[in-house]
């Protein structure tokens, strides 16, 4: 049966529709809001009482890279380079990361990108809803922000083609940022310190919407995540894992948890969405992920697949934020799985054939529930959090 997901809407026609719109349905960066406001919030003289710190000499984005096993890796090679085409400069990754801070892209002044994707939280929002210029929350949860060159589709219903075609959609949403596009050159002319950077960057000062998302998409290209406790065993054969991690490892990978099959290889994700059994119907319940933009009930709730990488670091958990631990995300997938029409088959009985089985239930003790929990915890990055790179410059 075709979906949404295997090109049933056109991806240009998708992605060009909805920047018309500028209806950010994903979260407040990538994927929180879920639903198109009637109005757009005007664009008020305000002016930034702070000018960012940076260093005299630019910090060398353009040399940042992944681990060669990443680049050589078979199924990684099929994502490689569909983020974003843009090239990435030390001068644009540093006006990115100046953007991403600037509370002067929001309507009032007050909300950046940045608030409410946290560094300290691998850039998502540690609660369920994000609150933007409108103060109304948003529909769904702001996920963490990282290895973008291994993603294609972005917000949760995998709407947008491009990480470029992405970065302006918060700025102009109303209970986002709301400040209107054709306004924004203007708004950051006005500051002081943004023709040295736009003149750096683009060898022009001159400040244009393309050139926004260009050094936006730069910055959060430089968000990469392989460094944590799990990458460092890969290499030294687990020696730094304890009793219980090692444990949760041989559930993960063992197959009857069937955890790694839909967050698999070195990213620990899946690049199609599934309906993973939160609800008997999605819509009902109030999102219907991309079935909302498909029409076509074997999309009601399919949901973009998130990597498990910084997974502890990004609670709460689901679309809507719904579980605020990874203990409560284990006990779902072990015990209360719900019946759909079209749950993915991975999800079923059987693990595999025609979608739409009864849920399966996984027997864990509580011991081996905690010993998960364990595992999954040593996905979180110990550098991209601390980075200063990759902090706020202001």
């Amino acid at each position: 049966m075709p979906t949404f997901y295997s090109q049933q809407i056109p991806e240009q026609k998708l992605a060009t529709a909805w920047l018309v719109m500028l209806a950010a349905v994903g979260v407040i960066w990538l994927g929180s809001c879920g639903k198109e406001e009637s109005e757009q919030h005007g664009s008020g003289e305000v002016e930034q009482s702070l000018v960012p710190q940076l260093p005299s000499v630019p910090f060398e984005y353009s040399l940042l890279g992944f681990p060669e096993e990443w680049l050589t890796d078979p199924a990684l090679q099929l994502f490689g380079n569909i983020g974003s085409d843009i090239g990435i400069t030390d001068d644009g990754a540093t006006l990115g990361r100046v953007l991403f801070y600037d509370p002067i892209l929001s309507s009032d002044g007050a909300v950046s990108c940045a608030s409410c994707h946290s560094q300290a939280n691998a850039f998502a929002d540690d609660a369920p809803h994000s609150i933007g210029v409108s103060g109304v929350p948003t529909e769904r949860n702001a996920m963490g922000l990282f290895n973008f060159r291994y993603q294609r589709r972005f917000f949760w219903d995998m709407r947008t083609v491009g990480l470029e075609e992405q970065v302006l959609e918060p700025i102009a949403h109303p209970d986002e940022m709301a400040l209107n596009l054709e306004d924004l050159p203007g708004r950051l002319a006005a500051q002081s310190y943004y023709p040295e950077l736009f003149g750096a960057a683009f060898e022009s000062t001159d400040v244009t919407v393309e050139r926004v998302a260009s050094a936006l998409t730069q910055f959060l290209m430089s968000m990469r995540s392989y460094s944590s406790r799990y990458d460092a065993g890969r290499v030294n054969g687990f020696v730094n894992f304890s009793e219980s991690e090692l444990a949760g490892k041989s559930i993960f990978f063992n197959g009857d948890s069937r955890c790694n099959q839909c967050h698999s290889g070195l990213n620990l994700f899946s690049n199609q969405p599934f309906i993973n059994g939160l609800e008997v119907d999605y819509e009902a319940a109030g999102d219907g992920g991309i079935g909302e933009l498909s029409g076509d009930p074997f999309d009601d709730g399919r949901f973009k697949t998130v990597s498990l990488r910084n997974i502890g670091l990004t609670a709460p958990y689901m679309h809507d934020g719904r579980f605020s631990s990874l203990r409560e995300v284990v006990d779902f997938y072990a015990d209360d799985i719900q019946h759909h029409p079209f749950l993915d088959e991975r999800l079923g009985v059987s693990g595999f054939g025609t979608p739409g089985q009864a849920p399966f239930q996984l027997t864990l003790s509580d011991e081996e529930r905690m010993a998960l929990v364990d595992f999954l915890n040593t996905f979180n990055d110990t550098l991209m959090t601390s980075s200063w790179w990759l902090s706020d410059p202001f």
